[in-house]
């Protein structure tokens, strides 16, 4: 099976590829050109061409669900463009590059003895998120290899990001510059925007309690996602991650930017500066890191294109994953 958006290769080319085939080495990215990233025989991760510009950066006062580290709305200039997934990366994916399937990642995490510091306090992930090592059901939703990888900390989604620099590095296929890395903030607020203005790219934000009809075409959120939802799942009515890219894109080929899974950024999380600003990254140093988007159990004003949270950099859970960045990185 292959499915494509917009030109794009998103998830999987299945069936066993010629000797010929296999040993043809696919060309670099090109700037200005959508990126098909082949991981194995099997799975490959579609990118867009995201194209340097400027935009304004968070949400006024005046937006509905607007929070205060929104602003103040600044311009954000972006002198590089730079690769981005067109969905978060998926199970299927995370296994072609790690070998390591959901389950297997989630039964090592309950069992796992090392101390992170949350919010000052040093314990294991399990004691601060309140798992049950002797039921890993009972945390995880499905485990479909289309689904967004979840159970995935800042820390792990970064080592992915390395381990495949440098193996295209080796194959020679990482453009002079390049890394493969998480979004910044700005980033991804960018990206997800696609040269709109208001609070989300699908259109004005009605909130209704939970709901944004808006929202409802391009995201699975808290309105939604347990319509139609099927296998195991969470919370009442069931629910949990669903299968990448099922939503509407964004005018760039983008999709699940708000909603499915939280999306981990690369900047540590911090009050905006003021002013007019080129190439943030954020803060230096921090105690949490930024994820944006929402999640399928977020309330509609997570997913506006302003919102932001903060989480600790070793935290996992249903509601976090990651899409994959290819910037240049000083």
């Amino acid at each position: 099976m292959v499915v494509s958006f917009a030109g794009s290769w998103l998830l999987f080319a299945s069936g066993c590829a010629s000797s010929a085939a296999r040993n043809t080495m696919p060309d670099p990215p090109v700037a200005g050109k959508p990126w098909d990233l082949p991981l194995d025989g099997k799975n490959r991760l579609g990118m867009v061409w995201v194209p340097k510009g400027s935009f304004l950066m968070g949400s006024p006062d005046t937006e509905p669900g607007h929070k205060g580290d929104e602003g103040p709305q600044k311009e954000v200039v972006l002198t590089k463009g730079y690769w981005l997934g067109v969905t978060e990366v998926t199970v299927g994916q995370w296994k072609a590059l790690t070998g390591i399937s959901l389950r297997e990642k989630v039964l090592d995490m309950l069992k796992d003895d090392s101390l992170y510091d949350f919010g000052g306090k040093r314990q294991t992930l399990r004691d601060f998120m309140r798992f049950d090592p002797q039921d890993p059901d009972k945390i995880m939703a499905g485990e479909e290899e289309d689904l967004p990888m979840y159970f995935v900390s800042w820390y792990e989604a970064m080592a992915f990001c390395k381990k495949l620099t440098e193996r295209e590095r080796t194959m020679g296929r990482l453009p002079a510059g390049y890394t493969y890395t998480l979004p910044t903030e700005a980033q991804w607020e960018f990206a997800c925007r696609a040269g709109t203005k208001g609070a989300s790219f699908a259109g004005p934000v009605v909130l209704q309690g939970i709901d944004a009809p808006a929202l409802d075409s391009v995201s699975w959120y808290k309105g939604n996602s347990a319509e139609g939802y099927k296998g195991r799942g969470l919370g009442k009515p069931l629910a949990g991650p669903r299968a990448a890219g099922e939503k509407s894109p964004n005018a760039w080929g983008l999709r699940d930017m708000p909603g499915n899974v939280w999306e981990w950024c690369r900047d540590w999380y911090g009050a905006y500066p003021a002013g007019k600003v080129v190439d943030p990254a954020g803060p230096p140093a921090g105690k949490d890191r930024v994820n944006r988007g929402g999640s399928w159990g977020s309330d509609a004003a997570a997913g506006r294109s302003a919102n932001r949270a903060a989480n600790p950099p070793a935290e996992k859970s249903a509601y976090r994953g990651f899409r994959l960045a290819l910037c240049a990185v000083n």
